[in-house]
């Protein structure tokens, strides 16, 4: 009987679904089996809705230079190139910035301390920041930070010691 009643719930689900992406369909046809019909009423208007919101947010994206297709982006495709570098300070207390590495959308640049330093280095977004301990991050030797940034000349570094410094790595499309 559970199986039953389940069955029926996700053919009932699978028609409102149905019927919600084509709204002038689904005017026309009755309520689904189980829907009052002011409620099957109500929940068309409130799809109608729905879709003129997306269809104005659209809009004001394609006017601002954004791209009006969202079913392209996956937000965890997986990249099968990437980027990596190492910034070594060579001058104790001068930071050293990153080099200029566009980071794509939903992606991290992750810097990680080289395991051979000896002291800490420090990561900032300016150079006065990462040239103060008291502002800067600090990271000890194979300690490593994700970076939800745009760029990775946003990150400056500087070390306690000469010759230290990170590592860095970012997926590219």
């Amino acid at each position: 009987m559970a199986n039953k009643d389940l069955a029926m719930g996700a053919a009932g689900g699978a028609l409102v679904a149905t019927l919600f992406s084509n709204i002038n369909k689904a005017r026309a046809a009755p309520a689904p089996t189980g829907i009052d019909p002011q409620v099957w009423d109500m929940m068309l208007a409130q799809q109608e809705q729905l879709a003129q919101l997306i269809g104005a947010l659209t809009n004001l994206t394609v006017q601002l230079g954004g791209t009006a297709s969202y079913d392209s982006i996956d937000a965890f495709a997986n990249y099968d190139n990437f980027t990596t570098g190492q910034v070594i300070c060579p001058v104790l207390g001068r930071a050293v910035q990153l080099p200029s590495i566009p980071i794509p959308k939903n992606k991290q640049l992750v810097v990680k301390a080289l395991p051979g330093n000896a002291g800490w280095v420090f990561v900032g977004v300016r150079a006065a920041e990462a040239q103060n301990q008291l502002v800067a991050y600090p990271m000890l030797a194979q300690e490593a930070v994700g970076l939800a940034i745009n760029n990775a000349s946003s990150v400056w570094v500087t070390s306690q010691n000469i010759n230290e410094g990170i590592a860095f790595i970012v997926e590219q499309a």
